[in-house]
């Protein structure tokens, strides 16, 4: 598995990343056979800086040497600690937010058994705004998760989900969710992307729905067909400069399908790696069960079986 700066990288097992770039070379056992035979080799010449004699006795002054000794090692010691302190407080808050997610998604689930209680009435349009609600929650999580991970406060994340468009008769992509680090006005504006094409037809037929992948370059991405160029992309030029897209696969009423596409976006270049993969595709399945049982949980309770069985779920929303 390479990383190479292609407009787009597709990631699906990354339990090797850690063998990835320059820093991965070094800590494989060739990295560190090579290194411990260069180490060796310079270490046996004289450096240009080394005196051309060396004298068998040096006067040392014993209290600027204690001095200077305990200064440098209580500063590595407080550096050390230092960097122990920012670690673990930045562990602490990624798993509070691991723990959020599922429950954010729990307590949505439950208020929405609530209001599908019998003899209530429900449509299409109080599942949409419910729908809303849940992904919006779990969009402004995944950032927080995503900023602590890269230290990039720039980061945002949006979800599309499948649904039904009279208009064209098919199945195509729609926003309902986004954080705030992206601009309001994006509603507006904002396109639904069809099955055939962007990033759905790109993950749908050529990635088989699997994996994550890494933009980073859109331009160049679109030029390939990966991604589709659309009015936010060129009203909001600086908004996103790379992301991370990961599909939302779950069972969407006659099989497993791609009921939603997940997104992680940055401002900055250069901000996503393998090693932030699972995390996404972790965050990625959750999502999909939540907004897949959501579903079910209607279609059982208020549409009926005979209007939707077999139907797509996306027909439903």
């Amino acid at each position: 598995m390479g990383f190479n700066k292609q407009p787009v990288d597709h990631f699906v097992d990354v339990m090797d990343s850690w063998r990835l770039g320059v820093l991965g070379f070094f800590t494989r056992y060739t990295g560190l056979s090579v290194s411990g035979v260069l180490f060796t080799g310079l270490s046996m010449g004289s450096p240009w800086w080394w005196p051309e004699t060396i004298e068998k006795k040096y006067e040392i002054d014993v209290q600027w040497a204690a001095g200077i000794t305990i200064f440098t090692i209580g500063c590595l010691v407080f550096l050390a600690f230092y960097y122990l302190r920012k670690r673990s407080i930045r562990s602490l808050k990624i798993k509070y937010y691991l723990h959020q997610l599922p429950h954010d998604i729990r307590e949505r689930q439950s208020e929405l058994h609530n209001k599908l209680a019998p003899g209530k009435k429900y449509s299409k349009g109080k599942l949409r705004k419910e729908l809303e609600i849940l992904l919006k929650e779990v969009c402004e999580n995944i950032a927080c998760q995503f900023r602590l991970l890269t230290g990039d406060e720039t980061i945002s994340t949006a979800i599309r989900l499948a649904v039904y468009d009279d208009k064209c008769d098919e199945i195509v992509y729609k926003t309902f969710a986004r954080t705030k680090g992206l601009n309001d006005k994006r509603k507006k504006t904002s396109e639904m992307i069809s099955t055939k094409e962007g990033i759905a037809r790109f993950l749908r037929e050529e990635k088989k729905a699997q994996g994550v992948l890494i933009y980073n370059d859109l331009k160049s991405a679109a030029e390939v067909g990966a991604y589709k160029i659309t009015e936010n992309d060129r009203k909001y030029p600086n908004e996103i400069k790379t992301m991370m897209v990961a599909p939302l696969n779950a069972w969407a009423g006659k099989q497993e399908d791609m009921i939603g596409i997940l997104y992680v976006t940055s401002r900055k270049n250069d901000v996503f790696s393998p090693i932030h993969v699972d995390q996404l595709a972790a965050a990625a399945d959750l999502t999909a069960i939540s907004v897949a049982s959501s579903m079910e949980l209607v279609r059982l309770k208020c549409l009926g079986n005979k209007s939707t069985k077999g139907e797509n779920y996306a027909k439903n929303i």
